[in-house]
């Protein structure tokens, strides 16, 4: 009989996802605002996309806390995960637009939500090439 899976909480694995996603968006953001103080932007777009990514890699382990039908849902934790990247997507948008400058194209922030939002499905296939220290 299989065994059931647990929701783990994923430290290392937000931490080194978050990273290179931040890394890809410290380059949209290079792409889009060159010229215009876009090292500051992206320094400090880089530690909001690895909390976006840890958001989105541990729904799964906080739900687990309410024994709650729906929460073992996977439409649920789906939804909670698109509400997640909508809300990265809308920080990465308004950075730029309270600096008063002319922002990120629309299609760097959707790529950048997508990555957040597929992270956890990522990361299995991700870890097989890190060593086991990263795992």
């Amino acid at each position: 009989m299989a065994e059931p899976v647990i929701a783990a909480l994923m430290i290392i694995p937000s931490l080194i996802i978050g990273g290179a996603i931040g890394i890809i968006e410290l380059i949209f953001v290079h792409a889009d605002e060159a010229g215009m103080g876009w090292i500051m932007h992206g320094l400090h777009a880089i530690p909001a996309t690895i909390f976006f990514t840890f958001i989105s890699m541990n729904i799964s382990w906080t739900l687990s806390f309410f024994n709650l039908p729906f929460t073992k849902n996977i439409m649920v934790i789906l939804g909670i995960r698109a509400v997640v990247a909508i809300i990265a997507m809308l920080k990465i948008s308004a950075a730029a637009a309270i600096a008063g400058r002319v922002g990120e194209k629309f299609v760097h922030t959707f790529i950048i939500g997508v990555l957040i939002f597929v992270a956890p499905y990522a990361w299995p296939f991700i870890a097989t090439f890190l060593p086991k220290s990263l795992k």
